[in-house]
């Protein structure tokens, strides 16, 4: 006799199963979003298919895990964001069209305890899921430029009239293709409770950023820790105050990844498998040159890691790498010239000079028409 399926959400790590609301196909929630079938899952939700039945289209739901009145955690910072946001959306703006806002929120009720529920447009794979399905995983170059001119309409939006900064956890993965109709969403209803289902991968070259449960207010001084170890701007390496530019360095590390199959960075100890700092700064001076003597001298990790002259004397040694070697996917002549202007105007050590979601905007490289870039 066959074993039941388990519950994927079983396999996290720290998983407790009391704090996952046990949604059901076929139930439906608030009195209007009739569940079809599960889409995904994550530490902090499980995200379903619905039907709203008020509106008559397709709507995702995601279905918050309990937070015993953790006021700080990510599902209630998600919510309190996405309110702010809504509120800030009452003015048109270009970045909205690929910025992934709730439509409604409201709170379920089991065991006593209470779940958020956030609905949301349906919309398609990640960034991270549509790269696999290109040959060695590398995008094509002219989808690349589009989904990242696009992507930091939403970056600008979120900075200029939000005051908000991105600290998505992994920045492909909080990326999506918008669906263009629903045709994909009518072939995925009726899945087995437990098994997660996604529509077919369609290639419309709109992304669409989602996911703010890391999202932090600009105002005040942010000098945490944040953000995935593979997108982690050096002002934070150096634990330096950061800000808006850290999002400007996270999308030009995707845009490399994107185009290239590979992160950029790998400072990662496979054998034990954490992240390593000196790793990291050994690898962002390989590519960057070394950093401003001005900036490093403010930090804490300075005369550790560095002589007065701002060499590097730590260990592991520099690596024998650069931007040149790395990029391939782009043959030499003018455009790849034009791609150096653009990556070194976000690849740069110093916050103070990487350009802002909104000058990157007009860059040539991701203006030139595409005629001129095959």
């Amino acid at each position: 006799m066959a074993q039941p399926q388990p519950i994927e959400e079983q396999t996290l790590l720290g998983y407790k199963h009391k704090r996952y609301y046990p949604v059901m196909i076929r139930e439906t929630l608030k009195g209007r979003y009739r569940i079809f079938a599960k889409l995904g899952y994550g530490a902090y939700s499980t995200v379903w298919l619905a039907y709203d039945e008020s509106t008559k289209q397709y709507t995702t739901v995601k279905v918050c895990i309990e937070q015993e009145g953790a006021s700080s955690s990510p599902v209630h910072n998600e919510v309190h964001m996405l309110r702010r946001m809504e509120k800030f959306a009452e003015v048109d703006h270009a970045g909205l069209d690929f910025t992934r806002l709730a439509s409604d929120i409201f709170k379920v009720t089991s065991s006593r305890r209470q779940h958020y529920c956030i609905a949301l447009k349906p919309q398609g794979h990640s960034l991270c899921a549509l790269q696999v399905a290109f040959l060695d995983a590398k995008l094509l170059k002219l989808l690349v430029r589009s989904l990242m001119h696009r992507l930091f309409f939403s970056v600008n939006w979120l900075h200029a009239t939000c005051g908000f900064i991105y600290t998505g956890i992994y920045i492909p993965q909080n990326v999506l293709v918008e669906i263009e109709d629903d045709a994909s969403l009518k072939d995925i209803k009726d899945a087995p409770i437990y098994q997660s289902r996604t529509p077919m991968l369609e290639f419309s070259g709109i992304p669409i950023l989602t996911d703010f449960g890391q999202v932090r207010d600009a105002t005040g001084t942010n000098q945490k820790w944040c953000m995935s170890d593979l997108y982690r701007a050096p002002e934070i390496l150096l634990q330096l105050p950061w800000s808006f530019p850290v999002n400007v360095w996270s999308a030009g590390v995707m845009t490399q990844e994107l185009l290239e199959r590979q992160n950029l960075f790998d400072p990662i100890d496979h054998t034990l498998e954490q992240y390593v700092l000196l790793l990291a700064l050994a690898q962002y001076i390989a590519y960057l040159g070394p950093p401003p003597l001005h900036m490093i001298q403010k930090s804490p990790l300075f005369s550790t890691y560095f002589d007065p002259q701002g060499n590097w004397i730590a260990e592991p040694p520099i690596p024998k790498t650069s931007l040149e070697d790395f990029v391939t996917t782009i043959p030499p002549g003018g455009e790849k010239d034009l791609f150096f202007k653009f990556i070194r105007k976000i690849l740069t050590w110093d916050p103070a000079i990487r350009a802002s979601a909104n000058e990157i905007i007009s860059d040539e490289w991701l203006m030139k028409p595409c005629e001129e870039m095959i």
